[in-house]
């Protein structure tokens, strides 16, 4: 009799192990089966001519169709600048672009739901919106020319992308063969906007006046001397011009090398990483929740001379372009950033929507006061170095970087900055890999993009 009452016991165990097992599946497959669904591997979702049937449109901001399906074949749009453009962007059909909305939207534009599965009552899917000018990006794309690299431009006010481009790319509708040896097509289905990260150069400046000023008073005032370079523990820091003793303004404006490396031994790691933390390194940001490669700081157990190079944008300091648009962002709106975003909106055939937009603002990067001074200096340095006439009939703030990435190497040519106008509120962060001069390659890229936005 106990032993019968063992094994009823035991079989009761069993069977209670066995129902909360399924339950506890039931609950996984209702929080992830779209996931699962859509996810690459699957290539029933990829490669059937019936799931691309069910495919939304993806459009830019005036209604230009990027992608589409008719008759159960996905068709891109007709221009092959545009197509190469947003490349990146809208991704491709078989996943190797891991941010392309045709991979991490998937799920959403063929309107895959536990009901319905992948396919609508209707067979059509929803329809994706962007904020991106498909033409401005077309512009980008040829003013990045021959170079890999990158461009992003968004409103500063609204948070709206305007402009993302990654190269290289290739024309979707005629993808080449592509071998590891071909370095033409180096990282190609990586959207370098979102998913590279870069030698910041002299564009760190900008963060290490951003610590300065919320650390020293009267930080206008502080001078140091250069001598075409400074010593710094037995170390030679070379500048490109001996600029004498400079202020603080003439500094940045000047790039000098020896100022900035004197000012971010006076800071320390410490203040240094403490408010370059708070502008966005080390942090993880999105875009539509497409998650960003980090721009990342380490001062552990640095020496002096290190963090010497380190505030004047090299050492070991890598930077995203994503969180750098964001925080140049942050400086011209008095210091409080506002989210980028791509989606504006997605559609169901019915008409319905089905994206909200979350809050706009994020944590404050910097002072008021000091978003507002730096902006003055960037405003200081274009007027005085780059010149008004590099930007026509533009109020235009920034900094270039000329980073040095390897002993022969040829640096990569960088610009961030903003137009400080209400009616054309735009930051941009550009880079063009192993272009060389920040105030030449990277700079005539800014003015051409920002030209077509001015129009």
């Amino acid at each position: 009799m106990k032993q019968m009452s063992r094994r009823s016991i035991l079989l009761l165990i069993i069977m209670l192990c066995f129902t909360a097992g399924l339950v506890i599946l039931g609950v996984v497959f209702a929080i992830n089966a779209s996931g699962w669904t859509s996810y690459p591997a699957n290539r029933h979702i990829y490669n059937s001519k019936a799931i691309l049937s069910g495919a939304g449109s993806i459009t830019d901001r005036n209604g230009i169709v990027l992608a589409q399906t008719i008759d159960g074949d996905r068709v891109y749009n007709n221009d092959k600048n545009i197509r190469k453009a947003l490349l990146h962007t809208v991704g491709d059909s078989s996943g190797l672009i891991k941010t392309g909305l045709q991979n991490s939207y998937w799920k959403k534009l063929v309107g895959y739901n536990l009901v319905n599965g992948v396919f609508q009552p209707s067979g059509q899917g929803n329809d994706i919106t962007l904020t991106l000018d498909a033409n401005l990006c077309a512009t980008a794309l040829k003013a990045l020319g021959k170079y890999s690299g990158t461009v992003g431009v968004y409103n500063y006010k609204t948070g709206e992308m305007l402009c993302m481009v990654s190269t290289p790319t290739y024309d979707i509708n005629n993808p080449p063969e592509i071998s590891e040896e071909d370095e033409k097509y180096t990282g190609v289905y990586l959207n370098r906007f979102l998913s590279s990260s870069y030698t910041p150069g002299s564009t760190f400046k900008v963060v290490t006046a951003a610590a300065a000023l919320q650390t020293f008073d009267e930080m206008e005032n502080m001078e140091f001397t250069c001598n075409a370079g400074v010593e710094i523990e037995g170390e030679w820091v070379s500048c490109l011009s001996k600029h004498g003793t400079l202020k603080f303004k003439d500094a940045l404006a000047k790039s000098c090398n020896a100022y900035f490396a004197q000012l971010a031994v006076k800071l320390g790691p410490e203040n240094l990483k403490n408010y370059a933390e708070k502008m966005g390194f080390n942090q993880t940001f999105k875009l539509d929740g497409i998650t960003a490669k980090k721009s990342t700081i380490d001062y552990s157990n640095i020496r002096n001379i290190d963090l010497a190079w380190a505030g004047m944008g090299q050492y070991t300091t890598l930077v995203n372009p994503l969180q750098y648009l964001t925080m140049v962002g942050a400086i011209a709106n008095d210091g409080v950033p506002v989210k980028p975003y791509i989606i504006e909106s997605i559609t169901s055939p019915a008409g319905l929507p089905l994206h909200f937009k979350l809050s706009k603002t994020d944590s404050r990067m910097l002072s008021t006061e000091a978003a507002r001074t730096l902006a003055e200096m960037m405003r200081y340095t274009v007027k005085t170095n780059y010149k008004d006439s590099s930007f026509p009939e533009l109020n235009v703030c920034a900094k270039t970087g000329t980073a040095e990435v390897g002993k022969h190497a040829v640096p990569h040519s960088w610009m961030i900055g903003f137009v400080r106008d209400e009616s054309l509120p735009l930051a941009f962060a550009v880079v063009a890999e192993n272009a060389g001069s920040g105030s030449r390659v990277a700079l005539q890229i800014a003015n051409t993009v920002l030209q077509a936005a001015k129009k």
